[in-house]
């Protein structure tokens, strides 16, 4: 009995240590989860305040987005053209064209999907040249000079703080190494363009412009400025065309994918139509100066079958004058085009290579003369009928300074 007694007591010591053993274990595991817990705990914690302060600050962000959020509205004003009611009334009528003009916008911003915060600013520029568009409002016997339309301009500017008609300027200073940073315009009439598509650009990049409503239906070359957007839905939906005139045939193509405005109060539906006047050619008369078969030559353009149709693949529609030396050719849209000319290269390197005096040979007058009573330039060669048409194709290597424009029926320089 003492044995089995001694062995129960041995037995109990072994359980006691055991039980100790597992006490002791169940103690550190407590505490080691305790200090997990508290770790795990005190992480939450962290990243709940973290998150409350993230969402804090872009609940800021989004005020402070909503409070400087606006439309911004591009007019190129050379082809999407006031109505004429509003330009004929000068001052007042440029603010009226800006007020009515900003009614329309936040109207269209409020009923199209997604309706816009009605206190989001709207931003209108208006770009145009306005010597060649001034010159255009006379020749369409709209305007009774040409600065009349600084009147309206004018008027529009004070019309509303937020509205701007900005004259997009005549030659190299309207450039896009001063807008866009790239390469200088080559043609001031297209510097309304370069101007429109870059704060196109630029608002469109902008987080704080939610729509941009783009005036420029009449002319083709902003289906390009389009194109990479057109399967971008989430851009899509942030750009409105604005339709003046009818849609030009390349935006015609895709204005179904954009949300469509037309501001008939505000904008003309048509594009100008001028009809050119005559003017008197009147010839030297010393002896000198060439016979009138000189100017009438010039004048009588011979098309060859290649020329004409590949004018008529630049510029459809071109409407045909009677061909004397007063005529000036008209596209669709309004805009000057040259008439094409049949020459050999060989006749127009002879003709570039020559001292020739371009009015001389081609209008049969010479304005240095007249002034002057001296010309740096040759009067004396005698050139047949073809050399006169290559003449006059080496005259237009001089782009006009008015671009398309141009309505003066004498001048020789290009205009496309």
């Amino acid at each position: 009995m003492a044995d089995l007694q001694a062995q129960l007591e041995c037995l109990q010591g072994v359980w006691d240590t055991c039980q100790t053993n597992d006490d002791q274990k169940h103690v550190l595991i407590k505490a080691k989860a305790e200090y997990e817990l508290r770790d795990r705990k005190d992480v939450i914690k962290l990243t709940r305040d973290r998150i409350e302060d993230a969402e804090k600050q872009i609940q800021v962000l989004r005020a402070e987005k909503a409070r400087h959020a606006f439309a911004s509205v591009l007019i190129d004003g050379d082809c999407v053209l006031f109505n004429d009611d509003l330009v004929e009334a000068g001052l007042e009528g440029g603010k009226r064209a800006a007020g009515l003009l900003k009614q329309a916008v936040e109207e269209e911003l409020r009923s199209s999907p997604p309706a816009l915060a009605h206190h989001i600013q709207v931003v209108i520029r208006v770009y145009a040249n306005m010597k060649g568009l001034a010159k255009t409002y006379k020749d369409a016997e709209i305007l009774p000079q040409l600065a009349s339309l600084d009147e309206f301009v004018r008027g529009f500017n004070m019309g509303d703080p937020m509205c701007d008609y900005i004259d997009a300027g005549n030659g190299k200073e309207c450039s896009d190494e001063k807008i866009k940073g790239t390469q200088y315009i080559a043609q001031s009439s297209h510097a309304n363009t370069h101007l429109s598509k870059a704060m196109f650009r630029h608002d469109l990049a902008d987080m704080h412009c939610q729509q941009i409503l783009f005036g420029g239906s009449a002319d083709n070359g902003y289906a390009r400025l389009l194109g990479p957007y057109n399967e971008d839905d989430a851009v899509r939906s942030r750009i409105t065309l604005l339709e003046g005139p009818p849609f030009a045939r390349e935006l015609a193509a895709i204005k179904d994918r954009y949300h469509t405005a037309s501001f008939d109060k505000v904008f003309r539906s048509q594009m100008l139509v001028i009809t050119p006047r005559r003017a008197t050619v009147s010839l030297p008369t010393p002896p000198r100066t060439p016979s009138a078969d000189y100017a009438m030559a010039a004048a009588q353009v011979p098309t060859g079958p290649s020329s004409s149709s590949s004018s008529r693949a630049h510029n459809p529609a071109v409407t045909k004058q009677p061909t004397t030396a007063a005529t000036v050719l008209l596209n669709k849209s309004g805009e000057r085009v040259d008439s094409p000319l049949s020459y050999t290269s060989k006749d127009f390197m002879a003709m570039k290579g020559r001292r020739l005096c371009n009015q001389f040979y081609l209008l049969g007058k010479c304005s240095y003369l007249e002034k002057f009573g001296n010309c740096q330039h040759q009067h004396s060669a005698k050139l047949s009928n073809k050399q006169l048409v290559a003449l006059r194709a080496v005259a237009r290597l001089t782009l006009c300074q008015d671009g398309r424009a141009c309505r003066e029926s004498e001048c020789l320089c290009g205009h496309q």
